[in-house]
C-alpha cells in the first residue's frame, strides 16, 4: 500500500512539473514587451516563424503592435512606424511561436484589437473592418496631386469632425512638387488638410463627402 502512494505522489509531481514547464514555453506565458522593445534574438534551438499581418480594409493603417496575448497591455515595436500599411498591403516580421494579440490603429485614429492568435507557424493576420464595412477591391479612392513649390510632408484625413484625431497618412513620405498619391478611402465625409514641411497648411477642406474616386489639388 505504501508503493502504491509513493507512485501516486510521483505520478502527481510528474504532471505538475509539466504543467509548469509548459507555462515557460511558448504556448504558455511569456515575457511582456515594453514600448519600442523588439523581440530578442532567437536562442540556441528557439525556432521563429514568420508573422505577416494583412490589410484588408479600405483605409490606411498607422499602427501595428503585436505582444504575447498573456500581457495586460500592449508593448513592442510600432511594425508599420513613418511607413503606414495601405489597403491591400502586407508586413511581415519574425517572432517566437506563442499565442499573441494584435493592436491595430487606422490613419483616422480608430483602433481595434484581435486576442487569442496562435501562431505555431508561419500564419497571417487580416485584418477586416466589420464595424464600418469597406473591403477590397475598393471603389472609393483619394488622389492627392501636389501643385504646390514645396513637398506636402503631412496629410490629416479624419472623418470624426477634426483633423487632430488624425494621424499623418503619409508617415516619412513627402508627396513631391508635380506628384500624385492615391489612398483607399471607405465612402463618408472627411475633413482633409495638407501641410508643408514646416506645418503650414497647404490646403483644407472640411465636410467633403468622398463616394467616388476624387481628384484633390494642393493648393
Amino acid at each position: 500500500m505504501k508503493k502504491k502512494k509513493s507512485y501516486r505522489k510521483t505520478f502527481l509531481l510528474i504532471i505538475a512539473l509539466t504543467f509548469l514547464l509548459a507555462a515557460c514555453t511558448p504556448a504558455g506565458y511569456q515575457t511582456c514587451l515594453e514600448s519600442g522593445e523588439a523581440f530578442p534574438e532567437a536562442a540556441e534551438g528557439e525556432d521563429y516563424v514568420d508573422f505577416t499581418v494583412e490589410n484588408n480594409t479600405c483605409m490606411s493603417i498607422c499602427e501595428i503592435l503585436v505582444s504575447p496575448d498573456n500581457c495586460e497591455y500592449m508593448g513592442g515595436v510600432d511594425w508599420v512606424e513613418d511607413h503606414p500599411l495601405r489597403s491591400e498591403a502586407s508586413v511581415t516580421q519574425q517572432i517566437p511561436q506563442g499565442k499573441y494579440a494584435v493592436w491595430v490603429e487606422l490613419c483616422t485614429d480608430e483602433f481595434r484589437a484581435d486576442e487569442r492568435i496562435k501562431v505555431f507557424s508561419d500564419a497571417t493576420h487580416v485584418v477586416v473592418d466589420p464595424a464600418r464595412g469597406g473591403k477590397p477591391p475598393c471603389g472609393t479612392s483619394l488622389i492627392v496631386i501636389n501643385n504646390a513649390t514645396v513637398p506636402i510632408c503631412k496629410l490629416w484625413i479624419s472623418n470624426s469632425g477634426s483633423i487632430y484625431d488624425s494621424r499623418n497618412w503619409i508617415g516619412s513620405e513627402q508627396i513631391q512638387p508635380d506628384e500624385t498619391l492615391e489612398l483607399m478611402l471607405r465612402p463618408d465625409t472627411y475633413d482633409i488638410r495638407a501641410d508643408d514641411c514646416d506645418g503650414n497648411s497647404l490646403r483644407f477642406d472640411g465636410d467633403m463627402p468622398i463616394s467616388g474616386h476624387l481628384d484633390w489639388m494642393v493648393p
